[in-house]
C-alpha cells in the first residue's frame, strides 16, 4: 500500500512539474487588465479609455466614443444618471434575463479598429458577441468582471511603464511613474510630475478632488518628479494639518488642499 502511494505522489509531481514547464514555455494568450481612467488625447482632442495590466508593467491606450467615454467615467466615479442610459437599460435588460457577464476580451486589432468579444453564461452555456471594446468596458465595470487583452496587442500596442520603484501611496494617493511614453495620452508637456493612478477608500484623499489619472507636479511648492520624491517630500511633513498639492488635469494646473487631520 505504502509503494502504491508513493507512485501516486511521485506521478502528481512529475505532473505538475510538466504542466509548470509547460506554462512557462507558452504565457498565457491573455492578460487582465484595470481601468485607469478616460482622457482626451494630445492632438486630435479625442477620448482615450487608459487600460493598466495588474503589476503595472504595461499601459493599452483605446480610443473611444464621447458617449462611451462619459459611461466609462459615470462607472469609474460610482455616478448614477437619473433615467437609463444605452448602457444602463442594456445591463438592466441582462439582469432581468438572468444573463451573467462572465468576461470580456479584446482580442483583435485590424486597420487601427480593435475587436472585443462579450462572453455571457445563460442557464449554465456560455455564449459569445462580438462587442466594441468601448461597450464590453462598460458591461465589465457593471458587472465587475475580467478585462482581458490579448498578450500579442499588448505586446505590439502597450506602452511599457517603470519598474523600479514604479507605484508608492501617501495620504490614500497610491501614484506611479509619469513615463515619457505615457505622459502625452494625459495631454501633459512638462518636465516633472508622477501620476495618481488609484485613490484608496476612507483615506484623507478620498474627500480631497483629486482623482486618478492626474499628474501631480509639486506638494508644498515642491517639484515631484518620481516616486521616490514623491515618498520623500511627504515623508518629511511631520505633524502637518494641510498639504498643497499642484496638480495637471484636463490641460490646466489646479492647487488641491488636501486636509489630513481636523
Amino acid at each position: 500500500m505504502r509503494k502504491y502511494w508513493k507512485i501516486v505522489i511521485t506521478v502528481a509531481l512529475l505532473t505538475s512539474i510538466v504542466l509548470i514547464a509547460i506554462s512557462n514555455e507558452y504565457p498565457s494568450p491573455f492578460v487582465e487588465m484595470e481601468v485607469k481612467g478616460v482622457r482626451l488625447d494630445v492632438f486630435g482632442q479625442n477620448p482615450v479609455v487608459l487600460l493598466v495590466d495588474k503589476e503595472g508593467k504595461r499601459a493599452l491606450p483605446i480610443w473611444i466614443g464621447i458617449l462611451e467615454a462619459n459611461a466609462i467615467d459615470k462607472e469609474l466615479k460610482n455616478m448614477a444618471s437619473s433615467r437609463p442610459m444605452t448602457h444602463d437599460l442594456l445591463y438592466s435588460i441582462l439582469l432581468q434575463a438572468r444573463v451573467k457577464v462572465k468576461e470580456i476580451k479584446i482580442i483583435d486589432l485590424r486597420e487601427n479598429t480593435y475587436y472585443a468579444t462579450l462572453f455571457l453564461t445563460i442557464d449554465k452555456e456560455t455564449i459569445e458577441v462580438d462587442a466594441r471594446p468601448s461597450d464590453a468596458i462598460v458591461l465589465a465595470l457593471k458587472s465587475k468582471t475580467p478585462i482581458l487583452v490579448s498578450t500579442k496587442i499588448l505586446n505590439d500596442q502597450g506602452i511599457p511603464l517603470l519598474q523600479e520603484n514604479a507605484t508608492g501611496e501617501r495620504y490614500g494617493i497610491r501614484i506611479q511613474e509619469l513615463t515619457p511614453a505615457l505622459a502625452p495620452y494625459f495631454n501633459f508637456q512638462g518636465q516633472k510630475g508622477v501620476l495618481v493612478s488609484e485613490i484608496i477608500p476612507k483615506s484623507p484623499a478620498e474627500a480631497s478632488e483629486i482623482k486618478p489619472g492626474d499628474i501631480i507636479t509639486e506638494i508644498n511648492h515642491k517639484g515631484v518628479g518620481s516616486v521616490k520624491e514623491f515618498e520623500e517630500i511627504c515623508d518629511a511633513l511631520k505633524e502637518v494639518k494641510s498639504i498643497s498639492i499642484l496638480l495637471f488635469r484636463d490641460e490646466k494646473f489646479k492647487e488641491i488642499n488636501l486636509i489630513l487631520r481636523p
